[in-house]
């Protein structure tokens, strides 16, 4: 009988640290009221993920929490949006935490699935996942032709923004799509 006690109380003492060991990596916050994350890696590689952006405009919002170690300049875009939507934000001292995460968007209510995926996958690996060359990260903030533009567009919204149209006068005046390029490459190895 003393054994069962005992495991009890071991058992309660286990689950106690794994959810304080959960929180301190997910920046203090329980895992199951995180929306969305970023790693730190993604934080500070420049890219400003809008899934971000479209989490904070679900209703139920509390707060989003970011680590203060990371430079502000890479968390200037969400902390402007956060402001705009008129959401709550939060700069966490990273003394206490574990791993690698940057960012959390916080929710009111806990959600219910526990088997959901919390942390955004890298950018090019979501270019990957729907068919398009990771290359396409590289150039952001660049022109590229129609044809690519449309692609991102159907494929991955939000993120055509990312990129300019390239037009019949920038063709005429020597330019090119870096997509359409890349593409002539690796059809040439076949």
């Amino acid at each position: 009988m003393n054994e069962s006690l005992i495991d009890k109380e071991n058992q309660g003492k286990i689950k106690f640290l794994k959810i304080q060991a959960e929180r301190a990596f997910y920046l203090d916050e329980f895992k199951e009221r995180i929306a969305i994350a970023l790693t730190e890696e993604q934080l500070t590689s420049g890219v400003v993920y809008p899934e971000i952006f479209e989490a904070m405009k679900k209703d139920g919002v509390a707060y989003i929490k970011m680590k203060r170690e990371i430079a502000l300049k890479f968390l200037k875009p969400y902390i402007m949006e956060a402001e705009k939507m008129n959401i709550r934000y939060t700069l966490v001292d990273s003394l206490n935490l574990l791993g690698d995460i940057g960012l959390v968007v916080v929710m009111k209510e806990a959600f219910d699935n526990d088997d959901r995926e919390i942390v955004i996958k890298k950018i090019d690996e979501r270019f990957k996942e729907v068919g398009l060359y990771p290359e396409y990260v590289k150039y952001f903030g660049r022109k590229i032709c129609e044809k690519h533009y449309s692609l991102v567009k159907e494929k991955l919204p939000g993120y055509e923004l990312k990129f300019k149209k390239l037009t019949i006068f920038n063709q005429l005046f020597g330019e090119s799509c870096p997509i359409c390029r890349i593409e002539k490459e690796k059809n040439k190895k076949w």
